[in-house]
């Protein structure tokens, strides 16, 4: 089974290669943002919420309307003319802003960058004007994506979820497990994790295995505890094949 898709795992190195950081633990995500791309954190604003958000952005002369209703957000990321704002809530804990961090850079990362990257690569430096959303595309530069099979058109922030916590659509529920996958990547490896987690052990039992990715992902990696529960056990799972069916019968 399958626990990080290769590309994601590149993505995540190359990122780390580039920062010339993430061999201390756990990383310093913040610092390798601002030693790799154009983007500024914005980690201050306690108890963080959209209109807290535009308030900023104004007062900095950068005119925006967050069209959704407000409440209060874990992190939120905007992008313009291959720049970007992530927007961390101050008030929540130390391992909660690292992994939001993470995500909201998942999203430049996965969403913004790697394809603006390529669909200049794919069709030259003029498609900056559609992407930065300053003209419409040409029918030539339309077919021209459609053939390549690039999206040119503005990105647009996919906010995670609606006030009910569910997902607006199955692109956003994509995306969001997407940077998922690449936040738990940059900041807790799967592969370094197992192999902490198997203690010297080849075949390692489930239940034990599953407790040991959970003192890892938390001793080491400093990763939130709403987020280390559903990740060691897809960890374990993977590994080890799930638990014994002596132990599912509570033998």
């Amino acid at each position: 089974m399958q626990i990080v898709k290769p590309h994601i795992v590149n993505i995540a190195s190359n990122f780390w290669k580039k920062a010339g950081l993430g061999k201390t633990q756990p990383v310093d995500i913040k610092g390798a943002v601002y030693l790799t791309l154009p983007v500024d954190v914005v980690d201050d604003i306690p108890e963080l919420s959209l209109r807290k958000i535009e308030k900023w952005l104004i007062q900095r002369n950068i005119p925006i309307s967050i069209d959704i209703d407000d409440r209060e957000i874990h992190g939120f990321i905007l992008t313009a003319n291959s720049c970007g704002f992530i927007f961390i809530n101050a008030t929540d804990p130390e391992e909660e802003r690292r992994y939001t961090l993470a995500h909201e850079l998942s999203h430049f990362i996965l969403d913004y960058k790697i394809p603006r990257d390529r669909a200049i690569g794919k069709l030259g430096t003029a498609i900056l004007e559609v992407l930065d959303g300053h003209r419409e595309p040409s029918l030539a530069e339309r077919i021209d994506g459609v053939l390549t099979a690039i999206e040119i058109k503005p990105y647009t922030h996919l906010l995670e979820k609606k006030g009910d916590g569910s997902f607006e659509s199955m692109r956003v529920f994509e995306a969001e497990t997407e940077a998922d996958m690449l936040a738990l990547e940059l900041i807790a490896p799967c592969a370094k994790v197992v192999k902490a987690a198997k203690n010297g052990k080849s075949k390692p039992a489930f239940s034990e295995f599953r407790s040991n990715c959970h003192k890892v992902l938390k001793e080491t990696y400093g990763l939130p505890g709403s987020i280390i529960e559903e990740y060691a056990s897809r960890i374990a799972y993977a590994t080890t094949g799930g638990p014994s069916l002596l132990t599912k019968l509570g033998y």
